[in-house]
């Protein structure tokens, strides 16, 4: 008797708790139209082929920011632009002015040509590089290498905010399976870059908290998220909002992010 009336009790004061982190999903959104292979969640690595190539491509600016370096016409996921420029103006205000971008969007053709003349310790073969998808680039100094550099000190410090992280970080070899590069970086967006450097997880661990968790709510600067990870449905319940965007993971599920009051 007395385990059920403590049992009772922890629901009571657990259950204010669970109201308070679930909002009230009132809003029904089609997934049809939507693709598991497709989005900035989108899971690619040595296991894991791209299976959509991008489809909103556009040019990295050369003027993109006074302290960016952009000497080739470089491409990226036209959404990533925005924030990437929000980044480097930031670091220009806290005196960091020695970036140089040296790699972002990658064909097929020329994934599998650096691959074949350069060899698997330089570049995956087409299908299996992030550089494909469009929403990673190539970051570096023209003062030195990025793990020496202020540069590479400010991003490993500040990438999150802006919805960035360094992909291949060097305590997560056995993770990702490549080993550290501190000049790559990934467009997962907020709120997803935040919890990824709160909790220390590479991409391969995010997503698998995501299926274990199914939901998490999330404020960041005045902001609160609604994260929720879905499968095999053909609709899904949100959040009444009018900010929603749909990620697939690249195998079978989606990651729904609302913004809401």
């Amino acid at each position: 008797m007395k385990k059920i009336l403590v049992a009772i009790v922890l629901i009571i004061i657990g259950f204010p708790f669970f109201l308070k982190n679930s909002p009230a999903l009132e809003q029904e959104i089609p997934l049809h139209n939507e693709s598991v292979h497709n989005g900035e969640l989108i899971l690619v690595n040595k296991e894991t082929k791209l299976q959509q190539d991008p489809t909103n491509l556009a040019v990295i600016p050369s003027n993109l920011a006074s302290n960016v370096v952009v000497d080739s016409e470089y491409l990226l996921e036209k959404k990533v632009i925005e924030p990437l420029q929000k980044m480097f103006e930031q670091a220009a205000n806290d005196g960091i002015h020695h970036f140089k971008i040296n790699s972002a969007y990658r064909s097929g053709n020329l994934q599998q040509q650096l691959y074949e003349e350069n060899g698997a310790s330089y570049a995956l073969p087409t299908g299996y590089s992030e550089h494909q998808s469009g929403l990673s680039l190539d970051i570096g100094s023209t003062q030195g290498t990025m793990e020496k550099t202020l540069e590479g000190e400010w991003l490993a410090k500040n990438a999150a905010d802006y919805g960035f992280i360094l992909r291949y970080p060097k305590n997560k070899v056995d993770v990702t399976g490549i080993a550290f590069e501190p000049w790559h970086f990934r467009y997962v967006g907020l709120p997803h870059s935040v919890m990824m450097e709160k909790k220390n997880f590479a991409l391969e661990e995010y997503l698998l908290f995501l299926k274990e968790k199914r939901h998490y709510k999330k404020q960041i600067k005045g902001i609160t998220y609604y994260v929720q990870y879905v499968e095999n449905m053909e609709v899904a319940h949100i959040p009444n909002t009018d900010q929603v965007n749909i990620s697939g993971d690249n195998h079978t599920g989606y990651i729904i992010t609302s913004v809401i009051n």
